[in-house]
């Protein structure tokens, strides 16, 4: 009776914060106030905050700080809720705020340890990027302090925000990198995929970069496949015991139609309300930078400062290791090393559950690192992870120094200081030089190392130590008509830097579309942002008609028409496509079988683990069905029956999904996106209705890509930002989100641009004082109270 009383009263308390939260929604309250005069303390001088008609803000200051602090107040006006969403989940706090059903990726955060990370970052934090720091803990409390309303989730949860300290910006931070480090899901993977198959069928279904792949640098990457085979063939020798893309490109002024370099970046992520960049400018003293930034953490991960413009791409290089430790079950907190046991150090990790009691549990930490298998499914071991980001160091003040860089050498140089997480910078300057950059840190191992967990008792002490910044790929021109493309493909130079990359193809496309034009405009970089060319598919449709497996005349006629181009419109595009998927789960069953979910995409299901081996399918599906060998076929015959079965079963399925007219069917009707909230379980804030329909898909330059797992219906990754900055004049660049620059439900600008991106439309991205102001909406004025 209690109980059923219990939850009588919480449905009834949802119910109350349900309709309060939908009032708050409908009549605009929690919106932020944005003309005027606001009095705040903490600025030391008058700060003013232009909103132009494209959604931009703009923090005009006399100082650095009073523009972290601006910036800090604009974030928490637009993006209250997410921030301290990312703040809570980088703490492992997020039971405190929907109970026990976040208790276990709140456990596997905790056992990070990011918050203590976070805190050794800020004792390696020069005193003046201190300052920013706290200037911007200052604006964004503010920020906080200036709303009439805390915005609608809050409602929602009967939570309130607790203040910004200057480390929670570097928590989060850290939360990032973790997401762009995620690579040791994979090596668990591999072992698993090892001890199911065999060396030889592992190998097989592990795709890797192809001999003589472009590469980001232009330097040769070394054979990969034989290392792959005999990582795989070592671990069963050692008797190991078994248990998150971009793209960005940059040409020379000689190839631009302005007078200096032309620069695009659109990094790739799963895109979700709120979306997670905020595009803001920044301006006082040495600062003037303008792109896309994370809401809470103070100045720009990419855009330009009018000298120099960069773009990231995640790097994905192996910066990150599995450690399987050996305990000793006499006292669990000793392990075994090289020269014996050795004693870790433990701390308790207390978690406060809503309506449910608090939960308590000990954490080891070993010389590799925190151990992480009880917090992950069906892992026992004790697995301790060593990665770039839990490393401490200085990860701010190199974001600082790259935002006043004032030419490229500066910004290279402020690369080149990059910890934790590696990423790929493609950089242009006014000076007319381009340059590409991998930075980070990333451990010098030898040829094949890396690609499995190690043996915790027999690894080497120390650790390998990270690359120097000499030995990091990277290259820069200060004229000619070479481009730099780094697409998250391999990056090339002679140090093992890991397997995890994605296909060739969207590099190799932005190498065709840049070479078939002798000078290139923003419109043009504009158009190959939103290029959905597929080569791999387009070589599968002339292999289908080439063999006369397709036998259908209605269906033949669409495939021979195609151009290629995944376009929402395209019947041909949603038939091959149907077919790849069929084709692939036939293959990898015959090779994988029962563990066939490894090399489709399946994760470990745990806080940032996604298996990077759907990033590679596409590529060595079709080499499999070319070159029609063993273990996918037994020859040509064989490899026809399995696609013209594969055909077969696609075209069934597409009838009963849209219709019996092949001249119907449109790609968009099957791949469309669907941006969840992060209170996804919630009422009112879950998951919208799908949104699209969306072309391309994960080898595309427009990326839509999806798991074969779960299928086109929900893209999985797609661009969250795009620029082209023109340095001739930064005035005529672009920008585009996929969702809004607000993060409050019901305000003007929380998804105005959806309909922007899925149209493939851009914005202006306006930087001069006298552009901004021509275009004025809204002009807050911050006086110091």
């Amino acid at each position: 009776m209690r109980a059923r009383q219990a939850s009588a009263r919480r449905l009834a308390a949802l119910a109350r914060r349900a309709a309060g939260t939908a009032a708050l929604i409908a009549g605009g309250r929690a919106h932020p106030v944005v003309d005027g005069r606001v009095s705040v303390a903490g600025c030391a001088a008058l700060v003013a905050i232009d909103r132009d008609r494209f959604g931009v803000l703009h923090v005009w200051a006399e100082s650095e700080a009073d523009a972290c602090f601006g910036q800090g107040f604009v974030h928490a006006q637009d993006r209250l809720f997410q921030m301290d969403s990312l703040r809570m989940a980088a703490l492992g706090g997020t039971t405190e705020w929907v109970g026990a059903r976040a208790l276990d990726g709140d456990r596997f955060v905790r056992r990070l340890g990011l918050a203590g990370v976070a805190g050794r970052d800020y004792a390696h934090t020069a005193p003046d990027d201190r300052a920013l720091l706290a200037a911007y803990a200052a604006g964004v409390n503010g920020g906080m302090r200036s709303l009439r309303v805390l915005p609608p989730e809050y409602a929602m949860l009967g939570a309130q925000p607790e203040p910004w300290h200057a480390e929670h910006s570097l928590t989060v931070g850290r939360l990032m990198q973790c997401v762009f480090t995620a690579n040791w899901d994979t090596e668990l993977l591999r072992e698993q995929l090892l001890h199911a198959v065999g060396p030889e069928r592992a190998a097989a279904v592990d795709p890797i970069c192809p001999d003589g792949a472009h590469t980001a640098t232009g330097a040769p990457y070394a054979p990969a496949a034989a290392r792959v085979l005999a990582a795989y063939r070592a671990a069963v020798e050692a008797g190991v015991p078994a248990g998150a893309a971009s793209n960005a490109w940059a040409v020379t002024a000689e190839r631009s139609v302005t007078s200096a370099p032309l620069l695009a970046s659109d990094p790739h992520m799963a895109t979700r309300f709120s979306g997670l960049l905020h595009v803001s400018h920044v301006r006082g003293g040495t600062l003037d930078v303008i792109g896309a930034t994370i809401s809470g953490v103070p100045l720009v991960l990419m855009g330009h400062n009018g000298r120099v413009a960069w773009g990231m791409t995640a790097g994905l290089a192996d910066a990150a290791d599995c450690y399987i430790e050996t305990l000793d079950p006499d006292a669990p907190q000793r392990y075994r090393t090289p020269e014996g046991w050795a004693t870790g150090t433990t701390r308790i990790e207390r978690f406060a559950v809503r309506d449910g009691a608090s939960v308590e549990e000990h954490v080891l930490e070993t010389r590799h690192g925190p151990v992480i298998g009880p917090a992950l499914p069906a892992e026992r071991r004790a697995i301790a992870l060593r990665s770039s980001a839990l490393a401490p160091g200085d990860t701010f003040g190199p974001v600082a120094a790259l935002c006043r860089a004032p030419n490229p050498a500066a910004f290279d140089a402020a690369a080149a200081r990059m910890c934790g997480a590696p990423f790929n910078y493609v950089y242009a300057g006014r000076d007319g030089a381009i340059g590409y950059r991998l930075a980070g840190a990333v451990p010098e191992r030898a040829h094949g190392g890396g690609l499995r967990p190690a043996d915790g008792a027999t690894a080497p002490d120390p650790p390998p130590a990270a690359l120097s910044a000499e030995r990091m790929p990277h290259a820069r021109h200060a004229a000619g008509p070479a481009p730099l493309v780094p697409a998250n493909q391999a990056p090339g130079g002679d140090a093992q830097l890991g397997e995890d990359w994605c296909e060739r193809w969207r590099a190799e496309r932005i190498e065709v579309l840049l070479a078939a034009s002798e000078r290139h405009s923003v419109a043009s970089f504009v158009a190959m942002q939103l290029d959905a060319y597929s080569e791999p598919l387009h070589h599968l449709v002339r292999l289908l008609l080439a063999r006369e497996l397709v036998t259908e005349y209605a269906v033949r006629d669409l495939l021979a028409a195609w151009d290629g181009h995944l376009r929402t419109t395209s019947p041909a595009a949603a038939i091959v496509e149907s077919v790849l998927g069929e084709a692939a789960r036939a293959l990898i069953a015959r090779v994988a079988g029962e563990s066939a979910r490894t090399p489709l995409g399946a994760g470990l299901g745990v806080a940032f683990a996604g298996s990077s081996f759907s990033m590679r399918l596409q590529g060595w599906v079709l080499h499999a069905l070319e070159a029609a060998e063993s273990p996918w076929c037994a020859g040509i015959d064989d490899r026809d029956r399995v696609l013209r079965a594969a055909a077969e079963r696609a075209l069934a399925q597409l009838r009963h999904a849209l219709g019996p007219a092949p001249q119907r069917w449109c790609w968009g009707d099957l791949h469309r996106w669907s941006p969840p909230h992060p209170l996804g379980a919630v009422p009112l804030l879950g998951r919208l209705v799908a949104r699209g329909p969306f072309p391309g898909d994960g080898n595309t330059l427009l990326q839509g890509s999806f798991s074969l797992l779960q299928g086109p219906s929900s893209v999985a990754v797609m661009p969250c930002y795009r620029h082209v900055i023109d340095l001739g004049d930064p005035d005529r660049s672009l920008f585009q989100l996929p969702t809004g620059n607000s993060g409050i439900p019901g305000h003007p600008r929380y998804d105005d641009a959806i309909e922007e991106f899925l149209g493939s439309r851009h914005r202006p991205l306006l930087y001069t004082r006298a552009a901004v102001e021509a275009r004025r909406q809204h002009l807050l004025w911050l006086d110091p109270a």
